[in-house]
């Protein structure tokens, strides 16, 4: 394909006499020379793009820090005008995770191309003269649950040509290749995220050559791409590397970190060929000699991939919450926020019959089988003690919790039961850990919050219940511009979709440009959020910001504050001494968690 691009030119240029436009041509220093190719994205609009350009060596042998020094050079003229390939992992996985974009890019997913070599990283750049100071730069960290994700499915030719930013995706290693970790000595993980810092090297080094200014650099990803961007505000790693920083649908907070595993947490994804395997360093030369296809089928899908608190020199020498806390985070603008029904098609997906709701059996039942000790994990870790032999009341949390979800005064509706399912985990795996996130950066820095509630009119989304308004990343067609695509058929767009995408894009691209969302082209209020004024933008076909009749702030305090301290009550139960058994107790809590568990009865009664 790459070679007809070029040679296609030149025979028009013979048949018809028509002087072919160059390539763009960009000398990279220290590399060597990329030509680009050039997009048409209406009939006055063009992007020029240079893709799969190399900010890494090839990650071999694997479970290593990139390797930049030196960067990979070449000879001559390195044609930049198709992807490279993405990192490995499962395809089927890869289209399930990104439903939306599956709708519209399903032969793309089918043609990808796996390889271990995969550091490379794409940019777009708006087509005519480049200002004097330059046009700010966005690095965007595709999302995929650290698991799957290619670089290939994001394209931002329209955003570059239509809001003037010159836009870097860059690929990151995945699953078990990009997260393995196995002892601070020998593999400390977070393989991934450094490949992310890398990549952010490279930007700042090298995207003047390219128009771009190094003083106006932001982060921007979605889902595990948002984690990505969080932990950068915190990481030593990442000081001074960007400017400002965008986080959807994912923060620090939640699960999102875990302490370093050890070799009995990876009894599932031990191959068979490493089962003679006996100490952590053997493990680990194990896996780095297997055949990589054969490994990452192996393991992709059996155990939780993704950030731990490494070692004191890495990426993550201390958990997010001591970082933010200490106020040992770079004081950055941060833009933040989530949709109304993140986990609605999870959901969806495993309720017999979503379009009737659920009884209120069910509810409990679903709140019933969420894993209560996370909290006590999240919260405690190695400080709770071992020797503890009472049972951790789960009751009382799964109480507490109805308590504050069930519908008050009481309701038999099965459809108000399901809503309110959504709500408590889009409140819980989302927004409480965004809110915090936001609290601690909003007091020296401009923060600013949102949440996004649109659904599209019409777009290519074809199968979306009736009852789901905008679940996890299907906000992100509005962000990569697609109603504005030359040609994504057979799909249509009304007016209504294209006005919210230029609103949302312009939004986004001020807070790039100026720290401000709304500081030129738009009519629109949007206060920064603080910790005493913690109002966050409603993003719908009106754009409002949250009053107590649109959004209960008082969730976040339920997650954040209430319910830690409900599980420090219950998990502090007992505690085995040498004098026999001490009983730790809490008689206010105790009146409180009886109290609420005969309320609850009486509500549903």
């Amino acid at each position: 394909m790459t070679v007809w691009y070029l040679s296609g030119l030149w025979l028009f240029s013979l048949v018809f006499g028509v002087e072919a436009k160059e390539l763009p041509v960009v000398n990279i220093p220290g590399q060597g020379l990329v030509s680009g190719k050039e997009v048409t994205v209406s009939r006055q609009q063009k992007a020029v793009l240079y893709l799969g350009i190399p900010f890494a060596q090839k990650p071999i042998p694997r479970l290593h820090p990139p390797v930049v020094d030196p960067l990979p050079s070449w000879t001559g003229l390195m044609n930049a005008s198709s992807f490279a390939p993405a990192c490995p992992q499962n395809r089927t996985a890869l289209k399930e995770h990104h439903h939306f974009l599956s709708e519209i890019l399903s032969d793309q997913i089918d043609a990808l191309e796996f390889k271990e070599d995969c550091l490379y990283l794409n940019i777009f750049v708006p087509d005519g003269p480049i200002p004097a100071e330059k046009l700010p730069v966005v690095v965007f960290f595709h999302p995929g649950n650290f698991s799957v994700g290619a670089t290939a499915l994001w394209d931002f030719s329209a955003v570059a040509v239509r809001q003037k930013v010159i836009v870097v995706t860059p690929a990151y290693r995945l699953n078990i290749l990009g997260f393995f970790a196995l002892d601070r000595r020998i593999s400390p993980g977070n393989y991934g995220l450094l490949d992310q810092v890398a990549a952010l090297d490279w930007v700042n080094d090298k995207i003047s050559e390219f128009g771009g200014s190094k003083d106006d650099i932001s982060i921007m990803g979605h889902g595990a791409g948002a984690i990505s961007v969080s932990l950068h505000v915190v990481s030593p790693k990442s000081k001074g590397k960007f400017k400002r920083a965008i986080a959807m649908s994912g923060s620090a907070f939640g699960d999102a970190v875990k302490s370093i595993p050890d070799m009995q947490d990876y009894k599932d994804v031990k191959p068979s060929d490493c089962e003679d395997s006996k100490t952590n360093e053997d493990f680990t030369t194990c896996l780095r000699n297997l055949k990589v296809f054969y490994l990452v089928e192996h393991s992709w899908n059996k155990y939780a991939w993704g950030p731990v608190v490494d070692s004191y020199d890495g990426f993550l020498p201390k958990k997010p919450e001591e970082f933010f806390e200490a106020a040992e985070y770079h004081k950055v603008d941060f833009l933040t926020g989530y949709t109304d029904m993140e986990d609605a098609l999870e959901i969806h997906a495993k309720i017999p019959d979503p379009k009737t709701g659920i009884s209120y059996e069910v509810f409990k039942d679903l709140i019933e089988t969420e894993p209560q000790r996370e909290h006590e994990d999240e919260y405690f870790g190695e400080s709770v003690d071992p020797n503890r032999t009472c049972s951790d009341n789960t009751h009382h949390l799964v109480n507490t919790i109805l308590f504050y979800y069930v519908p008050y005064p009481s309701s038999l509706e099965p459809e108000m039961h399901l809503k309110k399912y959504v709500d408590y985990t889009t409140d819980r795996r989302y927004g409480a850990g965004i809110y915090k996130q936001a609290r601690f950066l909003g007091k020296p820095s401009s923060t600013y919050v949102y949440r996004f509630d649109y659904k599209p009119k019409k777009g290519f989304i074809t199968d979306l219940p009736e009852w789901v308004s905008v679940p996890h990343g299907f906000e992100l067609q509005f962000f990569l511009g697609i109603p504005f695509w030359p040609s994504v058929p057979p799909f249509t767009w009304n007016g209504a979709d294209r006005k919210v995408t230029d609103v949302v894009l312009t939004l986004w691209t001020n807070f790039v440009k100026y720290g401000n969302p709304v500081q030129t082209g738009i009519n629109v209020k949007w206060d920064p959020f603080k910790e005493d004024a913690s109002s966050i933008m409603i993003i719908d076909r009106n754009l409002n910001m949250s009053d107590p009749s649109t959004f209960d702030h008082r969730a976040f305090a339920f997650w954040n504050n209430y319910y830690p301290e409900v599980v420090e009550a219950t998990t502090k139960c007992c505690n085995i001494t040498q004098n026999g058994l001490r009983i730790y107790s809490n008689p206010t809590l105790t009146g409180i968690l009886a109290g609420l568990a005969v309320m609850q009865y009486d509500l549903i009664s």
